[in-house]
């Protein structure tokens, strides 16, 4: 062991020490008052930089008109950040509407009233609730998660220090306006250094910037900024902004880090601690993978997965360019363009198998321990968020269909899946929800009102009155036929809202495991300063019956241990659509269709299919 290594492991030791020392006065400063100290903080110096632009105004800014649609997830989340440091706001448990005076009864009591009611089925096991922070990833993975994506690398690489001192000035007028529960500026810069420190010993953050530094320089740096972080925590924007400028000036000169990716990490550590789904999101390249909630996409039409030696294809969509070339569910895509994947993270993967549309990709595959090459030519492509469309009895009497995550044009395809099923024969139906990680809330909302005749759906607050909302069923046509909704620990958000919904309006049976329990709303802002979108969270959502769906998700009516691993929809090994066949033979959601039926005809609406 070299002496240099011997040092680089003390420093390590030691800034650990330092860091948990910084949290717990975090913690300390937001219970306590502010004690003021004589030391200046520093402030944006002008003369080192060019003059900022002037911010738009709040209204122009936080038009509702410029919003993207709410989503209310895509989680469990894969890359997860630090929970704020003072708790999230209290949920109100009197958010509830009043039911319609005289309406019937669905499941024997009122609309949303029918929790924890018994039948003749296995008795749920006890639920206690839980909080999603199983997944939750260290600073440091976070780091190295940014500076492998694509497209941070990439805004990186090309703004200025001018653009991203104006984006973290219009970034935090939006936190303190729109998010709903900020941390005071005291913690959101003390996580911004701390997330700085970190950076700067991070292999993966250095090998993006193309710096080996000194690892006593590093270790320096470390103290230097954890101690202003304690000595002089910023009270204002101007002065969180001065303390942005401040260490990437150091690390400028210290270790020979741009100033540009001190200050993205400095915004990226303000906006860690937020929440764990609020975050800056650069816009998309040509090049760049499409984002999250879209349907058409240019690409070759796969659903992909990590895999130790490169890339396994979950799916393959139907008529897409890799269907076309043979590839197959299952195969291992091994090497792209005469580029081996083994090693590589799942977003480097995709940036090396997406491109212009009309280009072609060479790959290597293996199947089965066989290799074969194959040529593939990117074009748009269809994704939709509604598969598996089938029969699961011979009879061909009990659908399925599966919902991956509410995007665009979920309700109108999960329509016409619906009503294919129908007119070949379908009684009664399973929606597959597991793995959802959520989606659009406008979405959800639709599909809910597909087969609710009535009640509420969900109910959103937050800190402003455009943020307060509730949505109910009122559509006059609704699916009568009996229902049966799989949940997992991975359905998330919007497909809780809709299980949720489904469940405390009596209207089905919910069959498997507890959710994850993500019961926030994001929002998208396009940004003035820089071509992107600030993702933060707006406001919490509750059940129809008021319940507070953050860090607790929705108990299944019927328990179903399953030991991890990919989902099944093979009705004869999969042993959620055994227990959901089970209970729709028990009768328990055809009677829950007829009491549907019931309320919708005394609303007047035409609910028969």
């Amino acid at each position: 062991m070299t002496a240099r290594s011997t040092l680089t492991k003390i420093h390590s030791k030691l800034f650990q020490l330092i860091t948990g020392l910084l949290l717990l006065a975090a913690v300390v400063a937001a219970e306590s008052p502010v004690v003021k100290t004589s030391v200046t903080t520093p402030s944006f110096n002008p003369e080192t930089s060019a003059l900022l632009s002037a911010p738009t105004a709040d209204e122009d800014l936080l038009s509702v008109g410029e919003e993207f649609h709410p989503e209310v997830g895509i989680g469990p989340p894969t890359r997860v950040t630090r929970t704020a440091l003072r708790p999230e706001a209290g949920s109100n448990s009197n958010f509830v509407l009043p039911m319609q005076p005289g309406a019937p009864v669905l499941g024997g009591q009122s609309i949303g009233g029918r929790i924890g009611q018994q039948w003749n089925v296995p008795e749920p096991a006890p639920y206690a609730p839980k909080t999603p922070s199983q997944t939750e990833r260290t600073p440091q993975e976070k780091i190295a998660a940014r500076a492998l994506d694509s497209r941070m690398v990439g805004f990186q690489q090309t703004a200025s220090f001018n653009q991203i001192a104006n984006l973290f000035t219009e970034a935090s007028r939006m936190i303190d306006a729109r998010h709903v529960n900020p941390p005071s500026y005291e913690q959101r810069t003390s996580a911004a250094l701390a997330n700085v420190a970190h950076a700067i010993s991070s292999p993966e953050f250095l090998q993006a910037n193309r710096v080996n530094p000194n690892p006593q320089a590093v270790a320096a740096l470390q103290q230097e900024l954890m101690q202003m972080a304690q000595s002089q925590p910023a009270r204002s924007s101007g002065e969180a902004l001065g303390l942005m400028q401040w260490a990437a000036e150091m690390a400028s000169q210290r270790i020979g880090v741009r100033r540009e990716a001190i200050a993205l990490e400095f915004l990226n550590g303000t906006l860690d601690s937020l929440d764990r789904y609020s975050a800056f999101v650069p816009a998309k390249t040509q090049m760049g993978p499409s984002a999250a909630l879209e349907e058409r996409i240019v690409g070759i039409g796969v659903e992909l997965k990590t895999h130790d030696r490169g890339v396994l294809v979950m799916s393959v969509i139907d008529n897409g360019p890799a269907a076309g070339a043979g590839l197959r569910k299952g195969d291992v895509i091994v090497a792209i363009n005469g580029r081996s994947l083994g090693g590589l993270g799942l977003s480097q993967a995709a940036d090396l198998i997406g491109g212009p549309q009309g280009s072609a990709v060479q790959m290597v595959v293996d199947r089965q321990g066989q290799q074969f090459q194959a040529s593939v030519v990117r074009r748009s492509v269809y994704v939709s968020s509604v598969v598996d469309a089938k029969f699961l009895d011979s009879s061909r009497t009990i659908g399925y269909v599966r919902i991956k995550q509410f995007s665009d044009s979920t309700s109108e395809d999960l329509a016409k899946e619906m009503a294919k099923l129908h007119n070949a024969g379908m009684k009664s139906v399973v929606l597959d929800l597991r793995g959802n990680p959520g989606g659009l809330l406008t979405e959800c909302v639709e599909v809910s009102d597909q087969f609710l005749p009535a009640g509420t759906i969900v109910m959103t607050k937050g800190r402003t009155s455009g943020d307060n909302s509730s949505y109910s069923a009122k559509r006059a046509g609704t699916w009568s036929m009996p229902l049966v909704v799989l949940v997992d620990d991975h359905s998330a958000s919007a497909s809780e809202i809709f299980a949720a919904a489904v469940q405390e309006n009596g209207r089905g049976v919910v069959v498997g495991r507890n959710s994850y329990g993500k019961g926030t709303v994001q929002t998208h802002f396009p940004l003035q300063s820089v071509s992107g979108e600030l993702k933060l969270t707006t406001a919490k959502f509750y059940s129809p019956s008021g319940r507070e769906m953050s860090g607790h998700g929705v108990q299944p009516d019927v328990q179903v241990s399953k030991a991890p691993g990919a989902i099944e929809t093979d009705e004869m090994r999969d042993p959620d659509l055994l227990a959901a066949l089970r209970v729709m033979q028990g009768g328990r959601p055809a009677q829950l269709a007829q009491e549907a039926g019931q309320v919708n005809r005394h609303l007047g609406g035409t609910f028969g299919r």
